[in-house]
């Protein structure tokens, strides 16, 4: 096994297990220049490293790292950060990726969903940000990419809880980055829409059909019939069959920690850049939710 190169960027990145944070912690951990080691953690350990050992093969233990790490559980955090500072001496890189999806309709389910889906996509990514944050003013040098969507600047009907925690995140982010910016650390939000993991496509090959398949949380006939027509009547309105390959995504993740100066805000397709055009081009709001209403 060959040694990795000394002065190899040193990545954490969470919500390994799948989808994601699986393929880009793969695609970095195997740069055939030895750029990077890559630290993939999750939360269960026990039942979901087996899959990411396998992918790995020979770079397991040489640039990929698997470590178990609970963004809810403040102890887990600390506990990996310690390890990767003793054994590295920085950390250059964090990727806040964990993050899961509501499994209930915001006006009928529990409460609690909306804080099950906030303790993750938000406060996880508050925690691992302060976690890491001392190290790199330490070293007046990091890049943390948190991992948006293009829910985090257009509401979505049928993803209510998610979408609020996508907007939490990204003004947490735009608020912190100036200021981070002056010892050299750079935050950047991505915002992809429909990613073909794995995970994405137990709900369909595309947006559209995993739509249609969780639609199904809404209890009311008639609330279900608009919201399903609202997202998939017309394929512009959302993203339609747009499919983003996870090497892709990847790809863009290595750009943007090799960049000297990123960018804050990086959409990750052509669909979603104009979606966002959309949305910020009128002050008033009225574009969005007309957008909306016509379907």
């Amino acid at each position: 096994m060959a040694s990795p190169v000394a002065s190899s960027l040193v990545i954490l990145i969470t919500g390994c297990a799948q989808g994601i944070g699986k393929d880009a912690a793969l695609f970095l951990a195997r740069d055939p220049q030895r750029r990077f080691k890559v630290y993939a953690t999750m939360r269960n350990m026990a039942t979901r490293q087996e899959e990411l050992k396998t992918e790995a093969g020979d770079i397991l233990n040489d640039t990929l790292f698997i470590r178990e790490l609970d963004v809810t559980k403040q102890e887990t955090i600390d506990n990996t950060l310690k390890e990767m500072i003793e054994i590295e001496g920085k950390i250059d890189v964090l990727v806040n990726n964990a993050g899961v999806y509501g499994n209930s309709w915001w006006e009928t389910g529990p409460m609690e969903t909306f804080y099950d889906v906030m303790e993750v996509n938000y406060f996880g990514c508050v925690r691992m940000t302060r976690a890491v944050v001392p190290y790199m003013k330490e070293k007046r040098s990091g890049r943390i990419l948190q991992i948006s969507s293009v829910c985090g600047f257009r509401g979505t009907p049928l993803l209510v809880e998610y979408t609020a925690t996508k907007f939490a995140l990204e003004g947490f982010s735009e608020s912190i980055a100036p200021p981070l910016r002056k010892f050299n650390i750079w935050i950047s939000v991505f915002q992809p829409g429909y990613v073909a993991t794995n995970k994405a496509k137990q709900f369909g090959d595309n947006a559209t059909a995993g739509v249609a398949a969780a639609a199904s949380i809404i209890p009311g006939e008639e609330e279900r019939k608009i919201i399903t027509n609202m997202m998939t009547s017309d394929p512009d309105i959302f993203l339609g069959n747009e499919v983003l390959e996870p090497k892709d995504l990847a790809k863009q993740l290595q750009d943007v920690i090799l960049s000297p100066k990123p960018d804050f805000w990086y959409q990750t397709s052509q669909q979603v850049k104009r979606l966002a055009r959309e949305t910020f081009v009128d002050p008033t709001g009225n574009a969005i939710m007309n957008a909306w209403l016509k379907q």
